[in-house]
Order: C-alpha cells, then structure tokens, then sequence
C-alpha cells in the first residue's frame, strides 16, 4: 500500500521512475481496455499514448491510486468514442458502447475488475521472496504441494508453510478485495 501511495505521489510531481512504473504497470491493461471498443490495435496504442502524454502536460493530481484508475479508465473509454464518432464509423458499435456508458453490464464490470486484480496479483506476486514466488506461481499452474515439492527439493511443510505466508502477505495487501482475487484467480 506505501508504494501505491509513493507511486501517486511520483505521478502527481512528475518523477521519472514513478512515470516508468506508471507506464509499465497500466500501459497494457489500458490497451486491453480500449482495443475492446475500437478492435483496432494501431489505433488503440495511439489512443493510450496521448492519455499518457495528456496527464503528464497536465496538471492534474491524483489523490490515490482508485482516481488514477478511474480517470485512465474513463478516459480510454472518451477518446475512443470520440474517435469512433469523428470517423463516422462502425454506428452501431459506437451506439453499443454509448449506452454501455450510461449502464455498465455485470460482465463489463467484471472484466474490468478481474483486469484490474490479475495486475494487482502480478504485483504483489513479484514482490514475494524469490522461493515463495516460485512456489504460488507453480501451484497457479494447478501443481500439487507434493508435486512441487518433489520438484524443488523440499518437504512438503515448506511449500504449505510458503504458500501460507505468500496468501497471507496477498491478503494483507489486497485488503477487502481478497475475496476478489480469491475468487477469480486463487
């Protein structure tokens, strides 16, 4: 959570490492995002550039990392609309995402949150110790705990006693929204 805090505070004053991991950490799921309504991967990667470039002339400050998200969210989904309006093209998918805009569907929304929370997970995930990484990423790969201990040459309390630690750590971090990730990808 501290380096979420960090991170916004490096956006907001325009330093270069914060902007590294700025762009790093939300240039793919953007462009997921936006390809969705345009189908069109040239244009999506313009699209998600300029937003990059138009916070950075801006002056806009964040106060936390859900109104980053929302404004890039939201901001994806206007400059593809408007572009989709300007090129006078494809009416009915502009009309399809114009009234999404006014009610998102449950399966949006879901979309975009189990998007928002695998990138949550990879985070937190690079972040665990080298070993306990190797193990949770094994075990997402539906290996049993003998199974991968046998692999890596342990017993099998250490890979409940890793595995243990790595949820708990996740659970920690991830706060009320582990019910989330434990239901989408644990």
């Amino acid at each position: 959570m501290e380096s979420n805090k960090k991170l916004i505070v490096g956006i907001n004053c325009k330093a270069k490492k914060a902007w590294e991991e700025f762009y790093k950490t939300y240039y793919e799921p953007l462009c997921n995002h936006v390809y969705r309504i345009l189908l069109n991967k040239e244009v999506t990667e313009d699209i998600v550039q300029e937003i990059f470039l138009k916070i950075w002339d801006s002056e806009v400050i964040f106060e936390n990392e859900k109104a980053l998200i929302s404004y890039l969210y939201r901001a994806g989904t206007n400059n593809s609309l408007k572009y989709l309006r300007e090129q006078n093209t494809e009416q009915e998918r502009l009309k399809m995402w114009c009234d999404m805009e006014q009610e998102m569907t449950e399966d949006d929304f879901s979309s975009v949150v189990r998007e928002e929370v695998l990138r949550k997970l990879r985070h937190l995930i690079d972040q665990l110790p080298a070993e306990r990484r190797r193990i949770i990423l094994m075990s997402m790969e539906n290996m049993s705990g003998e199974e991968i201990a046998k692999q890596l040459g342990v017993t099998i309390n250490t890979v409940k006693q890793q595995k243990y630690r790595a949820y708990k750590f996740i659970k920690e971090q991830l706060g009320d929204r582990w019910i989330i990730a434990l239901y989408f990808f644990l």
